[in-house]
């Protein structure tokens, strides 16, 4: 009986951290490019199914040194909270809370210097283990900028404005817009 009691009291720790993990499971993102900026404005979606509040720092990486991209704000809108966030090199990092049994949006919009290839990073979505229930894209175009190509075949093309909708979705390749 002590064994038992011993060998529960190691596991279950073990599972009460395993059971704390938060999950990302999709994102709508809105890109834009012109001749000077690609714009990125993303809702982000994390999911605590637990019995308990999560917090977790988060680092989201960018493709580019930091001095060539603007913040422009990091708000989480399911708390209507503005969050405050540390510039790294490539990347930003914050922290969030996610109530029990509660889905958090978190709304990241920054742009960053357009170059002839422009990357949005994808593949760090595999470092939560998980695909994507769902992910939104759509690129505006300017008039001012001409696309060569694309990494991630549209699903369609309205008015300037390419579309993508995807489900299950767990990238091995980042986002990129080649321009002329």
């Amino acid at each position: 009986m002590i064994r038992l009691i011993t060998i529960l009291s190691f596991f279950i720790p073990i599972n009460l951290l395993a059971q704390q993990k938060l999950q990302f499971i999709g994102e709508r993102i809105d890109f834009a490019i012109n001749k000077e900026r690609f714009s990125i404005n993303g809702i982000y979606y994390f999911l605590n199914n637990t019995e308990v509040a999560i917090r977790q720092n988060i680092l989201f990486p960018f493709p580019k040194e930091a001095d060539s991209l603007i913040v422009k704000r990091i708000y989480n809108l399911t708390y209507s909270e503005k969050l405050s966030f540390q510039q790294l090199n490539n990347a930003v990092a914050f922290k969030i809370v996610v109530l029990p049994k509660d889905t958090v949006k978190v709304n990241i919009a920054y742009s960053q210097n357009t170059d002839k290839e422009n990357i949005y990073i994808l593949e760090s979505t595999q470092t939560w283990g998980k695909a994507l229930k769902r992910a939104d894209y759509s690129l505006t175009i300017d008039t001012s900028v001409q696309i060569d190509s694309l990494s991630l075949k549209p699903d369609s093309l309205i008015n300037n404005i390419y579309y993508w909708d995807i489900q299950d979705f767990y990238p091995n390749n980042n986002f990129r817009v080649w321009i002329k």
